[in-house]
Order: C-alpha cells, then structure tokens, then sequence
C-alpha cells in the first residue's frame, strides 16, 4: 500500500467539480481516465483526481479553467483602476471645500469606515467558518447559468465557486481582495493628498462647538503615537497659530493615512493570503457524494484484487484451490423503466443477491446508484423494455451503474429488430463490452 497522498490542490479539486457538473448532462466516454485513474494508485480522492484530469484535458474543461486566470487577472486590473477612482474620492474628503481643513474631522472621517468595513469583514469570516456555506456558490450558479453567459463561465465558475465555499475560503478569498483594494485605496490617496499638500496652499486645524481645543489635541496627540513609532513623521503643534502648524499637521494626516487605513488593509491582505496557500493544498472532494461513490465503484470494479496479507492468501489457496466452476460474484437484477404490467422473469431472480425496479424519478434512481455504490456488485443485468427506443437518460444509468461485468436483458422477449437496436446502440455509444439478450434463457446461461 502506497503512502496516503497530500491534500488535493484547489485546481484538482475544481476540475473534479467541473466534470461532475459536466457528467450531469452530457454522459463521457472515460475508459483511458479510468485505466489511468487506476494506474495513479490505490486511494480514492488521487484515483478522482486523476480522472477529472483526463476528462479535462479531453472536454476542454482546462482551456475553460486558463480562461477563468485570465479573467481574474482582468479582475485585478479592474480592482487597479477602481482603487484609483475610490482613491481620489477620499482625498477629495480628506481636503474638505475651501483652503481650510480640519485634521482630527478629516482623520476620523477615514478611520471609522474604515474600522466597520473591517469588523464587518471579521464577523462575516467567523460565521462562514461555523456554517456549512453555500451562498456564495448558488449565487455564481445562478449568475452563470444566464442564457448570455460564455461558456467556459458556464461550465467552471459554479465549480470555483463550490469548492471555494467547500472548503470555507469564500471570506477570505473576497476579503483579501478586498482588504487588497482598500490598500491601494488608501496609499494612493496618501499620495494624492501629499501631492496637492506640496503644490498647493492649505491650512490645517481643527474645529469644534461643543469639545474643548484641548480634547482634539489630546486626540491628535493619541493618533500620533503609532506613526511615530513606526518612524513617520507625526508630530502634532502645540499651538495651531504656530507658523508651521499646518505644515506639521499636513504630515500627521498623511502619516495616520498610511498607518490606520493602508496598514490594517495590507496586513489583511497578507493574512489571508496566507490562510489560502496554507489551506489549498488541504483540499479534499466529498466521498459521500453520490456522483463520486458511483465513479468509486466502477473503478473498484475495476481494479485487480490486492493480496493484504501474503501467508494467510497462500493457506486460502491451498486449501481452497481456484475453480473454473467457482462462484463469479454476486448477481444484481434491476428492471430499468419497464411497464408496470411487466414482472421480472423468476427464473432470473432466483439467483440475484437482490433485485430493484427502477422508474423514471430523478430521486428513485439516485438512491438506487447510492446502494450500487455501498454495495457493487460483481455482476449487474439492467432488464430493458424491448419495444422502447434507448436513449441519453438509459446511456446515463448504465454508466453510473455498470458493474464490473454489465448485460442488458430485454424484456418480453425481444425479437431480431429491437435486439440488433439495442446491440446497435450500446456500439454506437461505445460499451459494445455490454451483453445483450434476448430472453431469460440467454440471461441465465451468462449468470
């Protein structure tokens, strides 16, 4: 046994999704993703990964994939471009009308939103973390699944978006780019404000009606401290009627800019890139799944069977030597579609482990697969309506249900046209491996 892998990376993780949407509605021809899926080892999680590879690369999925890092690197730029208005907007706020501005006003204008947005971001963080998320995902689905959307928007963006939500890094996806934006936001209008600052004449203070001058000093002074310690010149005048108070307080507003709204956004930003690199490769597809134990089970199927334990299979075989007549596994008979009126032969049944009937109900049949999948058996004989016409949906269940060996039997008797239909189809849809008989005699004779 091979050593357990490391954690899928987001991009396996999101390929497998978007195979998984794409097998929804379109069954795939995936015998070289098996037989390779195979040969990648013996867990499950490498094994689907591997597949969702191939199907990728064989479906276009990973062209999609580098169109979707194209456009998030237009996003970006988008980002750029709007920091850059958003930055001239708050500098236009910080300066205030007029030649006179107040500091400690303009200062607190900046640090309060600025706050907010960040304790809004924290709260909304911790929430997702403690629910099983989904909005984010649904919302991408919906907004892709609009008859204008291109279609590698169609066929990988509601499968980021899963995956994102999976894996609880939705938050911090969206709140590092937006504490990335807000960074840019701020340092750019630290720049636009030094720049008017140094090119144009203002004066700075502070005002107030109800406070005393004293109190917004001792405010000042209190802002000051971090930018000091940082190293950034900070000072506040002791008198604002000193002839360099404004030239002082110019570098105070630039400096607490800097520190109490490039800062924090920045070191946000690093966090939660950090948390992404950290937690990427920590990825890990839902095995529950029904989608993902049905393609487990056909690869178990499969597989060849391993010896665990070398000194107790070699007394198995002495004692119990190989036999052409031996038992080939369990038989599971299931009647796909078939009138009401129409039973399924006895003679058939006698020698099923179990037997099922299945309609056309999207639920019936995805609880049917489920118990294929806790249960594979070794051979499974679908019993098909002779007079109807196969079609996608029939393709669909045979695929997600095959077993390692797979017949078709039609039922009632089927004469010369509908079954060379049938055998017709099954080549045309590539399984011409897949048996077909006539009757229950030819079926029993196989089992």
């Amino acid at each position: 046994m091979t050593a357990p892998p490391a954690g899928l990376t987001l991009q396996d993780l999101l390929l497998a999704e978007a195979v998984k949407d794409l097998e929804t509605d379109t069954p795939l021809r995936d015998d070289a993703a098996l037989a390779e899926a195979l040969a990648a080892g013996d867990h499950r999680a490498t094994r689907l990964a591997v597949r969702a590879r191939r199907l990728a690369a064989d479906t276009g999925l990973d062209r999609d994939v580098a169109h979707l890092r194209d456009r998030l690197v237009l996003i970006g730029l988008g980002l750029a471009a709007l920091a850059v208005v958003l930055a001239t907007l708050v500098s236009f706020s910080l300066l205030g009308e007029g030649r006179h501005i107040n500091a400690v006003a303009a200062i607190a204008l900046l640090i309060v939103p600025n706050a907010l947005g960040i304790v809004a971001w924290a709260v909304l963080t911790v929430m997702g973390s403690r629910s099983p998320g989904g909005a984010f995902g649904r919302a991408v689905a919906a907004l892709a699944s609009h008859r204008r959307a291109p279609a590698h928007v169609r066929r990988v963006w509601p499968a980021a978006a899963r995956v994102l939500d999976a894996m609880h890094l939705t938050p911090w996806a969206l709140g590092g780019l937006n504490h990335l934006l807000w960074a840019l936001v701020y340092a750019a209008a630290a720049l636009i404000v030094g720049a008017v600052l140094a090119l144009s004449q203002y004066r700075l203070g502070w005002e107030t009606t109800i406070l005393a001058p004293q109190t917004l000093h001792d405010a000042a002074q209190a802002l000051a401290w971090l930018p000091s310690q940082l190293g950034l010149p900070a000072e506040v005048p002791a008198r604002l009627d000193d002839p360099d108070a404004s030239r002082l307080l110019g570098r105070w507003l630039i400096a607490a800019t800097l520190v109490y709204g490039t800062l924090p956004r920045t070191l946000l930003a690093l966090i939660c890139g950090a948390v992404l690199r950290l937690r990427q490769r920590r990825g890990a597809l839902d095995l529950d799944d029904p989608y993902y134990r049905r393609v487990i089970a056909r690869l178990e199927a499969l597989a060849p069977t391993q010896v665990l334990d070398l000194e107790h299979a070699a007394a198995a075989t002495a004692l119990a030597p190989a036999s052409p007549e031996a038992s080939p596994g369990p038989l599971v008979v299931l009647g796909f579609e078939l009138p009401t009126e129409l039973t399924l032969p006895p003679t058939v049944l006698e020698g099923a482990a179990w037997s099922e009937r299945v309609d056309g109900g999207l639920d019936e049949r995805e609880a049917l697969l489920h118990r294929l999948a806790a249960q594979p058996p070794a051979r499974l004989l679908v019993v098909c309506h002779a007079p109807s016409t196969p079609d996608r949906g029939t393709l669909r269940f045979l695929e997600a249900a095959r077993a390692s060996r797979t017949a078709l039997m039609l039922a009632p008797v089927a004469d010369a046209p509908s079954l060379a239909r049938w055998r017709e189809w099954l080549v045309a849809s590539g399984h011409d491996d897949i048996a077909v008989f006539a009757d229950a005699a030819q079926a029993l004779a196989w089992s």
